[in-house]
């Protein structure tokens, strides 16, 4: 390997160690967003080091979307599959849903973006293209084949995706962020029997034109 290539793979390497210890800063800190000097101080590096490997807040916040997705990429193929019934289909995915209903990491990766989002619209079409489209083309992918079988009705299979999306969620950073398993606890496994009870029967597949 010559000398250019080697330096290349150790930048890589020390940009990618340095990615993963922001990723874990991100996720750690509760309180208001991390500024740049923050996030050098908790990596113990420069602030000149990380405008080095991400040129400047922004840069790192977006990279650190990224990682997150990356980490999700296995989860997300899981939620593509899909099932011999819409039923099937549902508590498949509610059964994945359960898992990360059990990390912090799910439910902070989401409270990260998000609030970075609010300050930022590079960072939420960042947020959105990365994780939230990602999440709700691989429902669409589950739910295809049982709510739109003849493939005629692609925006039903889009509000279907959101449909089970947004309450399963909501209710994960309800509990695990906004300690709602504190003030109001819920039966995460009876939400799921439910929600699925609820979305099976309320939604049947349109009758072919």
């Amino acid at each position: 390997m010559g000398t250019a290539a080697a330096q290349a793979n150790t930048g890589s390497d020390r940009r990618n160690e340095l990615l993963a210890m922001l990723a874990h800063i991100a996720i750690a800190e509760r309180s208001a967003p991390v500024s740049l000097r923050q996030f050098a101080i908790k990596a113990g590096v420069s602030e000149p080091t990380l405008r080095h490997y991400f040129t400047d807040r922004r840069g790192v916040v977006i990279t650190i979307i990224g990682y997150f997705a990356d980490g999700a990429r296995d989860w997300l193929e899981r939620s593509a599959q899909s099932a011999p019934s819409l039923e099937a289909a549902v508590n498949g995915y509610g059964d994945l849903a359960m898992q990360g209903s059990r990390s912090d990491v799910f439910a902070q990766a989401h409270a990260f973006a998000f609030v970075e989002s609010i300050h930022d619209r590079d960072v939420a079409r960042a947020y959105l293209e990365q994780i939230i489209e990602p999440s709700l083309d691989a429902l669409e992918r589950r739910l295809a084949p049982s709510v739109d079988p003849g493939g005629q009705h692609p925006d039903t299979v889009r509000h279907a995706a959101i449909f089970l999306y947004a309450p399963v969620l909501v209710a994960v950073l309800h509990q695990r962020l906004l300690a709602g398993d504190e003030s109001r606890p819920l039966d995460m496994a009876g939400f799921f029997q439910d929600l699925s009870r609820l979305f099976t029967a309320g939604l049947t597949p349109k009758d072919e034109d």
